[in-house]
């Protein structure tokens, strides 16, 4: 009676073995998804299992066996574990006792099974070669006769499988009906042509493809491929691309399923200068798609093939500063078309030396003193200009910043005596008193909603809270850009309120890597980032300076332009944040503590009506 699971699972060791691998150590995990530098996976006898203790990866036997021999089901590689290990000469290896497997000396280990070729490499794979012409698979598999005859591919006619010469002599066959690989017996997986792998030049790309028909598939193409033979050779293709000494353009053309997209992102991940190649046009592989449709296929290896030698780091001698000479010319032309934007403050324009530029700004100052509201009135200024500003309130609604805003204009519109035509935020968010407003106090408010509508399309509001970290306003922004193709001007209220980058740092180590973060953004997208800060309770009769900023963290090392907001007379004997606040308008004044690219200069004065949320310079 043929063997059954549980029959044949202790020959999980004869598998180790076979692998080259000592149960009775820890050794390299078997998982394809887990690039595992320091091994991590150990024998487990009482369950003939292998266990990894990093990535939790739990294989039987016939786990490994679809593993590397790409199998849809466990009854696939029940058959081929029968094929192995299922010989009435051979029989499972006793169970093991509950102590660790011991480590077998030299002499008492059992013979290696013998390559299941049937003769000499070199004599098969030619006597295979020259029988090609016999069987019409490779024309199936779109394969000319020309590429047949250039591999050397041929027709073992015995066992009624294709043979596919690979590395060092060896081959991968295949049978031509049951559509099932035939491995030699103890030996992994033969790598296609790796050696293209370390011979790659600068500006010819090759692809690293999952198995040696999709290589093929692009060989036949025109185009230089590897091919791995399976997602369990993603460990060989790391140690080999670990050699390298750089970047080298290689494209990896994984399968459309779970194995290949988990080898393609273990190899990203340690190598990020890699390119993985865009889905085939058509099918699950190279090979369906070129089978399927061959110009198609033909026109996305070329695409593939231009976007992977874009998508690779300049060389390294052509990074120097006499290399960089005509990318600062071109640069220095796309800023003259980029003219810095104004802030709606002529005087705080020439402060900065022209307004804002790409960059990160922080703008800090001592809890309800205006920031909020200065930096809105500045954010307005910028969408009347035509500038799409992004806003990231963590704190209040976008209905209060909107309010806010309304508010703003009628007050500024307002030309009665005493202003009594202008409403607060909570006149114009309150729908209770418009039954008791005037129809001139009506017109007035409509007029102000009609004044921040016709700006207002270049508003755009994200509301968060304390669980909005950098990934979403650096998913948001790539949003806003794909969405309507304009790089927007960003505003963030508050840099505290951000979820922190890892919960076990302290505030001011996880605020250092935000700021970085925010700055690094504001490199990657060429755009202007104002962020806001609140100060400690310690400074908030103080006179504002950079000491401030450094209580928060590192705010004033990455910051391209730190701005401090504080009342006249900070600092002084008899100053009070308290009364000050209650003054209408607020008496205020903007320091300017840090410039990367312009002098300081003076204080700018400012008048602020906090019940209409409005600045005004003098």
């Amino acid at each position: 009676m043929a063997e059954n699971f549980d029959d044949l699972r202790p020959h999980i060791l004869d598998y180790l073995y076979d692998r080259g691998i000592n149960p009775a150590k820890r050794f390299h995990c078997l998982n394809p998804a887990h690039l595992d530098r320091n091994p991590s996976m150990g024998y487990d006898s009482k369950r003939y299992k292998v266990h990894c203790f990093a990535c939790q990866a739990d294989y039987d036997l016939f786990d490994l066996l679809m593993l590397d021999n790409h199998l849809s089901s466990p009854g696939e590689a029940l058959a081929l574990a029968r094929e192995k290990w299922g010989r009435p000469d051979r029989q499972p290896p006793a169970p093991a006792a509950s102590h660790p497997v011991s480590v077998p000396r030299k002499q008492d280990q059992a013979p290696q099974p013998t390559p299941s070729l049937p003769e000499d490499h070199a004599a098969y794979i030619a006597r295979c070669a020259a029988d090609a012409g016999k069987t019409n698979y490779f024309t199936q598999r779109g394969l000319s006769p020309e590429t047949v005859s250039r591999f050397s591919l041929g027709y073992d006619r015995e066992r009624e499988c294709v043979v596919l010469p690979c590395e060092k002599g060896r081959v991968v066959r295949r049978e031509v009906g049951e559509k099932r690989y035939l491995n030699e017996k103890g030996q992994p997986s033969p790598l296609f042509q790796p050696e293209l792998l370390t011979a790659c030049g600068e500006d010819t790309p090759v692809f690293l493809a999952e198995g040696t028909f999709d290589a093929l598939s692009a060989e036949e193409l025109g185009f230089r491929c590897a091919g791995m033979n399976g997602a369990g050779n993603r460990e060989k293709i790391a140690a080999l691309l670990r050699t390298l000494p750089g970047p080298v353009p290689i494209a990896l053309v994984p399968d459309s399923d779970e194995a290949g997209n988990a080898w393609a992102e273990a190899l990203t991940a340690e190598f990020p200068w890699l390119y993985r190649c865009d889905p085939v046009p058509v099918g699950k592989d190279l090979n369906e798609s070129l089978t399927a449709d061959r110009d198609a296929t033909a026109s996305f290896l070329r695409a593939q093939a231009d976007t992977c030698l874009a998508h690779m780091p300049p060389p390294y001698k052509t990074l120097c500063a006499a290399g960089q000479m005509d990318a600062l010319d071109a640069y220095i032309v796309r800023q003259a078309q980029r003219p810095p934007l104004s802030t709606g403050f002529p005087t705080l324009d020439k402060a900065l030396d022209g307004g804002f530029y790409d960059g990160l700004y922080v703008l800090g100052a001592v809890s309800s003193l205006g920031k909020t509201a200065f930096c809105m009135q500045m954010a307005d200024a910028l969408a009347r200009q035509g500038r799409d500003v992004l806003v990231f309130s963590l704190e209040m609604t976008a209905f209060e910043l909107m309010a806010r805003s309304i508010s703003r204009e009628s007050f500024l519109s307002d030309t009665s005596r005493g202003r009594t035509l202008a409403k607060t935020v909570r006149g114009v968010l309150d729908g209770r008193r418009y039954r008791f407003y005037t129809p001139q106090e009506q017109a007035h408010l409509a007029a102000a909603k009609d004044t921040y509508a016709a700006y207002g399309n270049h508003l755009w509001f994200r509301e968060g809270d304390h669980e909005t970290g950098l990934a979403y306003i650096s998913g948001e922004i790539a949003r806003h850009i794909a969405q309507t193709g304009v790089t927007p001007v960003v505003l963030i209220d508050y840099l505290q309120i951000i979820a922190p980058v890892d919960v076990h740092f302290t505030d001011k180590q996880n605020l250092d890597r935000i700021v970085c973060a925010l700055k690094k953004l504001s490199r990657t997208y060429s755009l202007t980032i104002l962020a806001i800060s609140s100060f400690n309770r310690e400074n908030y009769n103080l006179e504002v300076s950079m000491s401030a900023f450094k209580e928060s963290g590192g705010i004033d090392y990455s910051a391209d332009v730190l701005i401090g907001l504080q009342a006249r007379g900070a600092g002084s004997r008899t100053f009070n944040i308290d009364e000050e606040k209650r003054k209408d308008p607020r008496e205020l004044e903007l320091k300017i503590l840090k410039n990367r690219s312009a002098a300081l200069g003076d204080p700018v004065p400012f008048r602020y009506y906090p019940a209409f949320s409005c600045f005004q310079e003098g």
